[in-house]
């Protein structure tokens, strides 16, 4: 195999259909600890039961693929370009190096290259199908490489949250912004900061008036009409009520909208959006 693209799960993409011969996708779950029970985020996976499971629990957190898991995904191709979740969120991309390592060690010849996506969710969908597109045009590696760093230098991602109590749980946002949502149907408006953390960016109190905040959040961070890769967590009605208010603005916007991942629903909770999207 001349090339594999690979991503964890905080990427929503379960699966590529279409691709050429000489390009495999391959996709590393993480996996959900609640309470005494895991939840390997395969494609498989019931996210509704994940997240009752999750309501219904005392406690609950995220554990990243062990080295090992991403050196075995990394063999049998000569080229590899892997995506991982952002490392202020995740042990996942330290472990990619490391698999990276151990890959090396068993096949010097291969080129691989670990990205930190610094985000999660539709921005890392963007990252991987570039990364596609790219090689499927008969890029060398090093110019799939610096071509997936250049886009990635314009895109980004926003998040319009119902819940953030397990972010809060987990440690992922501060706990006076967590003591925010929730109360008198406020909704938090957020963006991924150049290092890679969740940052509040808005607040908004009704889904009708959080929906058009969070559209004017992202089109004064970039958005104009490019491509978006719009996530729900069980709430495809919101995700197309949402594409439709960004097509009234931009009637030629190229959005592609999925339910997603196990990690991304854990953290994003019920009714949660999660766009990535290129900037201008």
């Amino acid at each position: 195999m001349k090339w594999k693209i690979v991503t964890d799960t905080g990427s929503n993409i379960r699966e590529l259909d279409n691709l050429p011969e000489d390009i495999a996708f391959d996709l590393i779950p993480l996996i959900l600890h609640v309470d005494k029970k895991d939840f390997v985020d395969v494609p498989t996976l019931d996210v509704s039961e994940l997240i009752q499971t999750v309501k219904e629990s005392s406690s609950s957190s995220s554990a990243c693929p062990a080295p090992g898991a991403y050196a075995e995904k990394f063999s049998g191709a000569d080229n590899v370009i892997c995506f991982t979740i952002s490392s202020e969120l995740s042990g996942s991309f330290n472990s990619a190096e490391l698999g990276k390592t151990i890959a090396l060690e068993q096949n010097p010849n291969a080129n691989i290259h670990v990205y930190d996506s610094r985000s999660a969710g539709g921005e890392i969908d963007l990252l991987v199908k570039k990364a596609i597109s790219l090689a499927s045009e008969g890029k060398t590696f090093d110019e799939v490489v610096a071509g997936v760093t250049d886009y990635h230098g314009n895109t980004y991602t926003g998040y319009m949250l119902k819940s953030i109590e397990n972010l809060v749980k987990n440690g992922r946002v501060n706990k006076v912004v967590g003591s925010l949502v929730g109360l008198l149907n406020i909704h938090v408006i957020g963006i991924r900061s150049k290092e890679g953390t969740i940052e509040m960016s808005n607040r908004a109190r009704g889904e009708k008036k959080a929906l058009k905040t969070f559209l004017k959040d992202l089109i004064e961070n970039g958005y104009s009409g490019g491509k978006m890769e719009l996530a729900h967590v069980l709430n495809p009605d919101l995700a197309d009520t949402f594409a439709n208010q960004v097509r009234e603005k931009f009637p030629t916007a190229d959005i592609t909208i999925v339910p997603t991942s196990g990690l991304c629903s854990f953290y994003a909770e019920k009714g949660g959006l999660i766009a990535g999207y290129e900037k201008k």
